[in-house]
């Protein structure tokens, strides 16, 4: 969905209102002091600094990413932080190769854009020691639980999201997540499909949600999936208009986090 400033400034946002939920799946999975830990595609580093905080100063938290822009500003957000336990690599995913062994390796939204998840997963475990971890946490767009009252503009943005990642094999990579697991030989895999729920004026899902729609629309318009024409520069504050004059909440999409056990 892009590199470039209006992207990170969406995934920015998507990491403020996320972050509550992904800190809980790091703790569930057993993140904590002491650790070393790989988070892959780790952007402007949101989830490695999340990560960074529960492994403390005696721990270690390494992020990689292809994106340079976004590495630079992940370390300068650690250094604005005071977080010294943690660094940065520009590398591919499917292309990071480290020498020592790690307690746990995580990711955010990154099995949604692989072409093999089960590929990757297993790489995943060559970088993990006996009894390491992998902590996963992927959208998954084939279930949608639809406002209340009823809002027929956020439930058509939400249809264009439903039939883009539909004509994928990994839209529906969340549920996929416990089988994934599996597949690439882990065990006792936990999974819990959760999403959160807001609204009011001061809500920053509107912009996210009108972010989102416009980094999908160059790839969504043309396959006919976007029906009518979308004022972007007006469309987050036309969505706060309609939420609080119709008093309705406005539930995120469906996330799966997970995490399985390296045998």
């Amino acid at each position: 969905m892009g590199h470039d400033d209006r992207e990170r400034r969406r995934l920015a946002l998507q990491a403020e209102i996320l972050a509550p939920f992904t800190e809980q799946l790091l703790r569930r999975a057993g993140i904590s002091n002491g650790m070393r830990v790989l988070d892959l595609g780790c952007g402007v580093g949101d989830v490695s600094l999340l990560a960074s905080k529960l492994v403390g100063n005696k721990g270690e938290v390494v992020g990689i990413d292809i994106d340079p822009a976004a590495l630079e500003t992940a370390r300068q957000r650690a250094r604005d932080q005071g977080r010294t336990n943690i660094s940065f690599v520009q590398s591919a995913v499917q292309e990071y190769r480290f020498e020592s062994a790690f307690d746990a390796v995580t990711g955010r939204h990154i099995l949604i854009h692989t072409p093999d998840p089960v590929a990757l997963l297993r790489s995943i475990g060559e970088q993990l020691r006996e009894g390491g971890v992998v902590v996963m946490q992927e959208y998954d767009f084939s279930a949608s639980h639809p406002a209340y009252p009823p809002w027929p503009l956020r439930e058509e943005l939400m249809q264009v999201f439903r039939d883009f990642f539909g004509q994928m094999t990994n839209g529906s990579i969340g549920t996929q997540l416990y089988r994934l697991f599996g597949q690439a030989g882990f065990a006792a895999p936990d999974c819990r499909a959760e999403y959160p729920i807001d609204g009011g004026a001061d809500s920053p899902f509107y912009e996210w949600l009108a972010e989102s729609v416009r980094a999908l629309y160059p790839r969504a318009q043309p396959l006919g999936l976007v029906k009518r024409e979308l004022n972007f520069d007006t469309l987050a504050e036309q969505l706060r208009d309609e939420a609080v004059s119709r008093h309705v909440c406005l539930p995120g999409p469906v996330m799966v986090g997970g995490f399985a056990r390296k045998r």
